[in-house]
């Protein structure tokens, strides 16, 4: 690291399970990604992310893990065993960029982050609602013709500890061990943020490999490491950009108690259009 205006950390990426064989829609499979044109099973944004939020943490400070916000782009793929560049600088104008880089100089994610509101956030959709429903049985497929763009969907009961939330926590507390805010052992915003690739995969039946695109979230409050969440949804948009098929959901993230703890914008390409090469 250099200064607080400029901080990095060097990271080699890691990915397990890429072997398996048995998810024939996991685009972060070998097999999956290679069909799909890739070089093998690709590594999770949002675990890219969450191996940043140490650093972020100690530029920016605390607070903005309690009331912070964060905008990222997922640009170029990340496989295991690539290294990364980790890279936050002070834009001057009240917020902090954000980047990965690859030894290329290219950024595999890149974004903004700050304290206080994003200003996303006056954009954002509240589902009304709010309320644990089933999860849809079985899950309707999601297409540009038949989503419902502009609908509220089923608010989902989110175990504290599902597959995806132990990764991102794992990989956020990989270096420097337990994320410890106000005495308690509290949840990643990395796993906040990726609760919503959990929640669009219960909602939805993507009928093929997805990939996820950008995530903006606003933070407004701590998750203790053991508590259950509801996650609730509202379908903001669908469209077709170069082949990819796009849905945007904007997410309220509630407590056990249920107060909010995050809002989300989630895009991701439920519909990958394959690439000529890795």
């Amino acid at each position: 690291m250099t200064s607080l205006a400029t901080a990095e950390h060097r990271f080699r990426a890691y990915i397990e399970g890429t072997e398996r064989e048995d998810q024939p829609e996991n685009i972060h499979t070998d097999t999956v990604a290679r069909e799909m044109g890739y070089a093998g099973g690709l590594v999770y944004g949002t675990s890219v992310y969450a191996w940043a939020i140490p650093l972020i943490r100690r530029v920016v400070g605390d607070d903005w893990l309690r009331s912070g916000w964060a905008d990222f782009f997922v640009r170029r793929p990340v496989y295991g065993g690539d290294e990364l560049c980790l890279r936050i600088e002070d834009s001057g104008t009240g917020h902090w960029t954000l980047a990965a880089l690859g030894v290329d100089g290219k950024a595999r994610i890149e974004g903004t982050l700050g304290t206080g509101t994003g200003e996303w956030v006056a954009g954002h959709r509240r589902s009304a609602r709010l309320v644990a429903e089933p999860a849809p049985d079985p899950r309707p497929r999601i297409t540009l013709e038949a989503a419902p763009a502009g609908q509220d969907l089923p608010a989902l009961a989110a175990p504290a500890h599902d597959r995806l939330s132990r990764m991102f926590q794992e990989a956020t507390e990989h270096d420097e061990g337990p994320l410890m805010l106000d005495g308690r052992h509290c949840q990643s915003p990395a796993a906040l943020t990726g609760r919503m690739t959990w929640y669009v995969h219960a909602i939805w039946d993507y009928a093929g490999p997805a990939l996820h695109a950008r995530s903006q979230v606003q933070y407004l409050g701590l998750a203790g490491i053991d508590e259950p969440l509801t996650v609730a949804g509202h379908l903001s948009a669908v469209y077709d950009r170069n082949g990819h098929h796009y849905s945007e959901t904007d997410g309220v993230i509630l407590g056990a108690d249920g107060r909010e703890i995050a809002l989300t914008r989630h895009a991701s390409i439920f519909r990958v259009a394959k690439r000529d090469g890795g």
